[in-house]
């Protein structure tokens, strides 16, 4: 949840372009620095009724809220993986999926350092992971898995400019496919791209109804919300729908 409190500062200020280190903490309205009472995850926020100690202007939930959200996830990595690089990897995974869901929500932007640094890590990881299991497939595998993601993103995206004259979905959702790919399989990979169609196809039906019009929306928090779901309860949902359609 310490993590989360750090998240919520990097969700703020780098589409801003400001330093997330410097300034430290402060009120987004007065401006005050705020000490080490005002930044204890959840539970300051409960204390001080969701407003700011010194203006009293009032705090979104969401910070307690991504707060919380960062320590479930963390706790349900930890549950799956134990005490592993395992857990170090996909903990540091789920920290770069929230910031890029949230910063896609609020500006329909992923930003590309953040998905270059989520490469980066997963590389780092995926080596270390050939090295000490003496396996090369933990690194060329999810190489397989970037690779196809990305291409076939990649595709879609230049298919939809060539057909249509106009763009299907950013490039940024073609570059986060690939960084999904260094941590999923290849299974993983094409059950994440095919789940989180389905849920966005539904998702803009409903709004186009509700809206009578459709109207542009981020895709990327729907590809990070299957990919999390993916990494705990993929290869089940894959075994039991390949069992369904053969039976």
């Amino acid at each position: 949840m310490i993590i989360g409190s750090f998240l919520n500062v990097c969700i703020y200020r780098l589409p801003k372009g400001e330093n997330i280190a410097f300034p430290g903490s402060h009120c987004t309205s007065c401006s005050h620095s705020l000490s080490a009472l005002d930044l204890i995850p959840i539970i300051s926020f409960l204390a001080l009724k969701g407003k700011c100690r010194y203006c009293g202007h009032k705090i979104s939930s969401r910070y307690m809220l991504i707060e919380l959200l960062t320590g479930l996830l963390f706790g349900a990595v930890y549950l799956k993986f134990g005490i592993s690089l395992e857990t170090v990897m996909y903990v540091t995974f789920s920290a770069v999926l929230i910031v890029l869901t949230m910063i896609d929500l609020d500006y329909m932007l992923l930003p590309t350092k953040i998905i270059l640094f989520g490469v980066g890590v997963g590389l780092v990881f995926r080596i270390l992971q050939a090295a000490i299991y003496r396996d090369m497939m933990f690194l060329g595998g999810s190489l397989l898995a970037a690779v196809l993601g990305y291409g076939f993103f990649w595709g879609m995206f230049y298919g939809a400019k060539l057909l249509f004259k106009k763009e299907g979905l950013g490039f940024g959702d073609v570059r986060l496919m690939g960084m999904l790919g260094l941590y999923l399989s290849v299974n993983l990979v094409f059950f994440t791209i095919f789940a989180a169609s389905i849920l966005a196809s539904i998702y803009g039906i409903m709004l186009c109804y509700r809206k009578k019009a459709s109207e542009p929306f981020p895709f990327g928090p729907f590809l990070n919300i299957v990919a999390i779901i993916a990494l705990f309860y993929g290869d089940e949902v894959i075994t039991w729908y390949l069992g369904f359609i053969s039976f």
